[in-house]
């Protein structure tokens, strides 16, 4: 009798962690951004300036495909010289399907800089996003930026 209460126990365990989120497959992609500054504001004060600025560009997919970004994000320096990118960003694809991402970025000026960007919301193909992974950016010339992105991330429905 004991093992047979022992055996359906694990049956059940076995057959829930099947439909468990946590077990929900993760795909790894990777892209590349060109972005350049379509408006930007600064704040100023005693410690530090603020810039608001307003992206606009393209990301290519390690696949070859393509979408738009857009992105709104706020920069500054601290008193030290290190420089901060926090906000959030709309990648739409080719197929009418988007993803809303947060990043949060760092690091000296005029270097590359690394931080983290984390998948919010999707529709159509990513609708249920979660995810998260790594950025590292850096401008080239005032406004414009380059980045890589590599992350995992799963799509919980249609």
């Amino acid at each position: 009798m004991r093992m047979i209460l022992l055996t359906a126990a694990f049956s059940l365990l076995c057959f829930a962690a099947r439909f468990s989120p946590a077990q929900t497959s993760m795909e790894l992609t990777r892209w590349r951004e060109f972005s350049s500054a379509k408006q930007s504001n600064q704040l100023g004060s005693r410690m530090t300036s603020v810039d608001g600025v307003q992206r606009g560009g393209f990301i290519v997919l390690g696949d070859g495909g393509f979408a738009r970004l857009w992105s709104s994000t706020v920069h500054t320096t601290s008193p030290e010289g290190r420089e901060f990118c926090q906000g959030f960003a709309m990648y739409d694809f080719e197929d009418g399907s988007s993803i809303l991402a947060k990043v949060d970025i760092s690091g000296e000026p005029k270097t590359k800089q690394m931080g983290t960007i984390v998948f919010l919301a999707g529709t159509k193909r990513f609708k249920g996003i979660s995810g998260r992974g790594t950025i590292s950016s850096w401008t080239p010339a005032q406004w414009d930026m380059y980045a890589e992105v590599e992350a995992s991330y799963s799509v919980s429905g249609p």
